[in-house]
């Protein structure tokens, strides 16, 4: 594999252990909550702040012993243009790296985020996004752990669905959130001119950057909603949504040939449960991430997120949306 595409395809890994992008956010449709999941985005659009954004992975070498040590603080600042239309900026910031050691800083990543279509008495949601990795944002070609030097393109996909409109108590808690995303290079091919160090002659050597597919979905109880809408539970768990998450990349296409030793055609991706404490201004998140391959990882990860809701903290200066009234929220608490 290249070193275009061996960059493209730790981008994918990266992808599938954090979440596409460094996107936290959280929605209310009608008396649901969707909280920021730490595996993929959730489907509205908010003025927030989530920072840090952590995640711990530890790596696999293709002979299954223990690879690199990851350590990544990311941050991404979200405004809402409409009640239904947002913008974000943000990076996977800066990753600390063991065995071997290396550091580096992410790329920048904004994002355009539009709600399609929802329904506050069925409690469900669809939006879609693109989002731009602009490359050379982050570190250079020369740091140990350099970053992309080409742009990613993304468009993306999501759902979100409560179930309170069901008939039966026990299942209103419930709800689902769904993601899918498809990334490509602006530069899938490049070609660099290089020299044999044996014979001194010259070669043009043609690099690949893979197109990749992520996917993803929570399964979410609310104990929030319990509360509020079915009947009380005990104080101490009152603001809980427990989860169980999982988020998958497939390369797809622009791969190359399959290379013994490298997991150029893998699958890869992460699944676990999740525990987040929705507050009046803020939400924390926490994850254990559980590798389903051994090129996903060694052993399992973990993940958290810190949430500041700006929308509530100050709601008629950066909170609000820069044109028009903010979207209705009859479910904030």
């Amino acid at each position: 594999m290249s070193r275009s595409s061996s960059i493209a395809f730790a981008g994918a890994l990266a992808a599938a252990f954090a979440g596409a992008a460094p996107a936290h956010a959280h929605t209310i449709v009608g008396n649901r909550v969707f909280p920021a999941t730490l595996t993929i985005d959730d489907p509205g659009v908010n003025d927030e702040l989530a920072l840090p954004a952590f995640t711990y992975m530890a790596a696999a070498n293709y002979d299954g012993t223990l690879g690199s040590l990851s350590y990544t603080f990311g941050w991404e600042y979200s405004k809402t243009i409409t009640a239904d239309l947002g913008i974000s900026v943000g990076s996977g910031g800066f990753t600390w790296q063991r065995n071997p050691q290396a550091a580096g800083w992410a790329n920048i990543e904004t994002q355009l985020k539009y709600v399609f279509y929802q329904n506050a008495e069925h409690e469900f949601i669809i939006s879609g996004a693109v989002n731009f990795e602009w490359g050379h944002t982050g570190s250079g070609q020369s740091s140990s752990l350099p970053s992309d030097p080409y742009t990613t393109v993304t468009p993306k996909l999501y759902i979100g669905k409560g179930f309170g409109d069901v008939g039966v108590d026990w299942a209103k808690p419930f709800a689902i959130t769904a993601e899918a995303d498809y990334s490509f290079s602006t530069h899938p091919i490049t070609a660099t001119l290089q020299q044999d160090p044996n014979t001194g002659i010259n070669y043009i050597q043609l690099d690949q950057t893979p197109t990749v597919l992520t996917y993803g979905a929570t399964l979410q109880y609310s104990l929030l909603y319990m509360n509020s809408y079915v009947h009380e539970v005990p104080e101490i768990f009152r603001r809980l949504i427990p989860a169980f998450e999982g988020v998958f990349s497939t390369p797809v296409s622009n791969i190359g040939p399959s290379v013994e030793g490298q997991w150029t055609h893998t699958t890869t991706g992460v699944v676990g449960p999740s525990l987040y404490y929705i507050g009046n201004y803020f939400q924390i998140g926490v994850m254990a991430q559980f590798p389903i391959n051994q090129a996903s990882g060694k052993h399992v990860g973990a993940a958290a997120v810190l949430d500041f809701f700006l929308d509530d903290i100050a709601p008629d200066t950066i909170g609000k949306p820069l044109f028009g009234p903010p979207q209705a929220r009859p479910g904030r608490i």
